[in-house]
Order: C-alpha cells, then sequence, then structure tokens
C-alpha cells in the first residue's frame, strides 16, 4: 500500500498564503463569487483577505522557478503578517524570490537584502550583515523599530473624555 500523498497545488497554496479558512467560511466555499458586481449573493473581501487571496495565486503557479512579492503583507494585521514571514521560508521554497518591503522587519528572514536608494542598491547583505555595517539600512531600520519599541504613555478614561 502506498502511503505517500501527492501534493495538491490548489490545497497548498491556500492552506499556505492562509486563506483556507475564509474559504471554508464562505457560502458556496471556493465557487463564492468575490464581487457583489458579479452576483448578489458574492462577498467582498477585506484587504488583507485580498493580499492573501493573490499569494495564494502565486503559490499555485507551480511550474513557475520565480516568486516575486510587491508589499504582500501591507494590509495585513500585525499576527497575520507575522505568521506569514514564518511561513514564508517553505512557501518558497525551491523558487527564487524576491520579496519588495518598505517594512524592514521583515527583511530578516530574507537570505540577501538589496536596499535600494535614488534607484540603485545602495546596501547588499543580510539583514544582520546590514545592521552590522551601521549604514543608511541600519539607520532606517532602527527608525521603523522605534515605533515598535515606545513606551505609550498610560492615559486614564477621564483624561480621554474631557479631551
Amino acid at each position: 500500500m502506498n502511503t505517500n500523498v501527492d501534493p495538491d497545488p490548489y490545497q497548498d497554496s491556500i492552506v499556505g498564503s492562509g486563506i483556507a479558512e475564509v474559504i471554508q467560511s464562505l457560502p458556496a466555499g471556493d465557487e463564492t463569487y468575490l464581487l457583489r458586481i458579479l452576483d448578489d449573493a458574492g462577498i467582498d473581501l477585506s484587504g488583507g483577505e485580498r493580499q492573501k487571496l493573490f499569494l495564494a495565486r502565486a503559490l499555485y503557479k507551480t511550474n513557475s522557478k520565480m516568486l516575486i512579492l510587491d508589499e504582500p503583507t501591507a494590509a495585513l494585521d500585525p499576527l497575520a503578517e507575522r505568521e506569514l514571514y514564518e511561513r514564508y521560508a517553505q512557501l518558497s521554497q525551491s523558487k527564487t524570490s524576491i520579496f519588495v518591503s518598505h517594512r524592514l522587519a521583515s527583511t530578516r528572514f530574507c537570505d540577501r537584502v538589496a536596499f535600494l536608494k535614488d534607484g540603485r542598491i545602495a546596501e547588499l547583505g543580510s539583514h544582520d550583515e546590514l545592521i552590522a555595517k551601521q549604514g543608511e539600512y541600519m539607520q532606517l531600520f532602527e527608525i521603523q523599530a522605534k515605533n515598535y519599541r515606545q513606551q505609550q504613555p498610560s492615559v486614564s478614561a477621564s483624561e480621554v473624555l474631557d479631551a
């Protein structure tokens, strides 16, 4: 008896992109119209759900040797973004992957980072190598990271109501 199961590119792409639960919850599953303009029973996906769907479509093209993603997490909430980054290496396995992002935290999982300035590669290396260089990449990374590190002052409910 053969216990090896052939991979299902369709299922792999929707699970890998994080859109599987959304598809399962739709009235007609993957046969649901995604635009109300096409069908009154159609649904409108959120921006993050659309991004996951577009990622699934890109992953589904199994004969493709290259995966190019331009800001694939821009509409995702921070938790969904983190989950995608954690799965990204597996999702792009055996493909050349180009990942375009303005969020430098997303570069931590990349093998090589090309930091562009004025249309040219200003710095090239891994995230850790570019941080060690202490150049413009590191400066911009620190500026972005500062927003996550800052402690928000506590505000009482009465201060909010009085404002």
